[in-house]
């Protein structure tokens, strides 16, 4: 005779062989003693939890020659047929390969006709939500009339992929995930029939490795029994699954916290030389520093299996990390799991990562020093885009500049608001002060805050852009200072901005303050030189300032103009050319 896998061998025959699914076995055996047979349900859970096992329980209650009875015999025709497959009243169809407009219509034209052996003719559809959109509403009718002895199951690992209109014509049960426990108490069941002598660590590995389903655990309980002769131990699942261990784990742990780096990347090295898995190894220590996290939090890893460990080394190495570290750790070993998915050389992505952790100092530096790196080149990249602004203005002198021997003034540009023109002046540059700097109290700091916040809160966001770059460098009674990284910025402030920031200043402090702005090559307060005194030289002669016709000039030409006003101001001169 052939031989049967243990996942179909072991599989559930009644409502009470369910494991981990007492409240649906319950519902369904209530509704089959009550009479309550509904005409449609939807099953969804994750796999291995017993959906379509249910299912085909449910049609054997419903055809059993006993029946309908919630214990179906198992030994009369129909049950039989339904076990071997053979029964011509239930029909199991794959969505996936079935998923077509076309078998849905054959399948509408099937249910019209009555049961050859038994009471309902059960369709148990796997994978339901393979079906196309074109599919789902050719079943849409049926589904919601069909025939006095006709019973649908749907199944699914995805209920969110069935349609509303589908679920709502359907009592859904949800099925979950059977818990380590439930599946360690089904596998010493199984062993125990087998003859097999099994440690309690080796069944205990195969049920977290399942993951939730107890068909997966029957699978690798097979494949594991393969290599028992006569004994299942935790060295031999832990050869056949390619798991670490708990020594190796707790190795790399215990490097980790010493912040050696040599020694976890020997444990790395020799891991490798095993055979073992990169990702088993990154996914097996997050899993203990998970244990290590929730144990401190909680105490106890009970109702949260997910790496079975002895308390004793989760009170040792507990102590080692705080919560806050551990989150950390969890967080750069999930970062290095996606990594090596992309990474051209694996083995050094995971590297990384240990060397990572060993050094935490190091790496939050690095990552500082990457974002302050960044800040600086974007106020470069900002710094680069004014002065080409600039360059460009003084570039284009013939399309500013009043006809040559005229002396006439273009006509004046329109204002911004719409209402009348007019023509800023320049704001003469003043000397820097030459007196001491002026320690920064608390008090004026809180000047500087209130006066940004005014800024914002007035709406005068090019004002607040502009400042909130600058860094506040103290007042005294009569003086405000400020400093920008760029001297364009500091000019910026002074030549459009001053006199409404000065306004601010007198209303938060009462009194009048003269802003001072400078830029890192132009100092605030320059150490006073010894300079013999000579006579002032007169004062260049003031150019005069040419008005600009901004609706004269074309699109192209407008656009970049309107940017350099907003930013410079709209004080244009005549450049003449040197050229001979």
């Amino acid at each position: 005779m052939a031989y049967i896998a243990l996942y179909r061998k072991w599989r559930p025959g009644t409502f009470g062989d369910l494991v981990g699914q007492e409240h649906i076995s319950r519902t369904l055996s209530n509704a089959i003693t009550t009479g309550r047979i509904g005409h449609a349900y939807l099953f969804s859970g994750p796999r291995g939890t017993g959906k379509t096992s249910t299912a085909k329980i449910l049609a054997k209650a419903l055809n059993c020659e006993h029946g309908p009875t919630p214990e179906p015999c198992g030994k009369c025709r129909a049950c039989q047929k339904i076990n071997d497959g053979s029964s011509m009243d239930v029909f199991e169809i794959d969505a996936a390969s079935n998923r077509g407009i076309d078998e849905i219509r054959d399948l509408r034209e099937t249910v019209k006709f009555a049961p050859v052996d038994g009471r309902y003719k059960v369709y148990i559809i796997d994978e339901v939500h393979m079906l196309t959109t074109e599919a789902f509403n050719a079943l849409l009718k049926t589904l919601e009339e069909p025939p006095a002895h006709v019973v649908f199951i749907l199944a699914t690992t995805e209920a969110h992929k069935v349609p509303p209109t589908i679920q709502s014509r359907c009592q859904r049960y949800d099925f979950k995930r059977i818990t380590v426990e439930e599946i360690r108490g089904r596998l010493e069941t199984v062993v125990t029939e087998m003859g097999l002598q099994a440690e309690a660590e080796a069944l205990d590995m195969i049920a977290i490795q399942a993951d939730g389903g107890l068909r997966d655990a029957l699978s690798l309980l097979d494949q594991c029994s393969a290599l028992a002769e006569g004994e299942l131990t935790a060295a031999r699942v832990r050869q056949v699954l390619g798991l670490i261990g708990h020594d190796w784990i707790y190795k790399l742990t215990e490097a980790i916290y010493a912040r050696k780096a040599q020694v976890a990347l020997g444990v790395l090295a020799e891991l490798l030389r095993d055979g073992k898995d990169l990702k088993q190894v990154l996914t097996e220590l997050s899993l203990h520093l998970r244990s290590l996290m929730i144990y401190q939090a909680t105490g106890t890893l009970e109702q949260m299996d997910l790496y079975a460990e002895p308390d004793a080394v989760l009170q040792e190495q507990g102590k080692f990390f705080d919560t806050e570290e551990l989150m950390a750790m969890i967080k750069r070993l999930h970062e290095a799991l996606a990594e090596i998915k992309w990474s051209p050389q694996p083995r050094i992505t995971v590297e990384v990562a240990l060397m990572a952790l060993c050094n935490p100092t190091v790496s939050g530096a690095v990552t500082q020093a990457a974002g302050a790196a960044v800040d600086d080149g974007r106020i470069a990249q900002l710094e680069a885009k004014l002065s080409q602004m600039a360059a460009q203005l003084a570039a284009r002198p013939a399309a500013v500049a009043a006809p040559a021997g005229t002396g006439k003034p273009a006509a004046q540009r329109p204002a911004a608001s719409g209402q009348g023109t007019a023509t800023r002046a320049a704001v003469p540059a003043e000397p820097m002060p030459q007196a001491e700097v002026v320690p920064i109290t608390a008090s004026d700091a809180e000047v500087w805050d209130k006066l940004l916040a005014l800024l914002k809160e007035r709406n005068k966001m090019p004002i607040f852009a502009c400042m909130n770059q600058g860094q506040f460098a103290g007042m005294s009674d009569t003086q405000f200072f400020v400093k920008f990284k760029g001297v364009l910025m500091a000019d910026l402030a002074m030549r459009n901005y001053r006199t409404l920031l000065e306004q601010l200043l007198e209303e938060l402090t009462g009194r009048p303050l003269r802003l001072h702005c400078s830029g890192e090559d132009t100092p605030l307060m320059p150490p006073p030189k010894p300079v013999k005194k000579k006579a002032a030289p007169p004062p260049p002669p003031e150019e005069p300032s040419i008005h600009v016709d901004l609706d004269a000039l074309p699109p192209e030409e407008r656009a970049p103009l309107e940017k350099a006003f907003e930013i410079f101001g709209d004080h244009v001169v005549e450049i003449e050319d040197d050229k001979q």
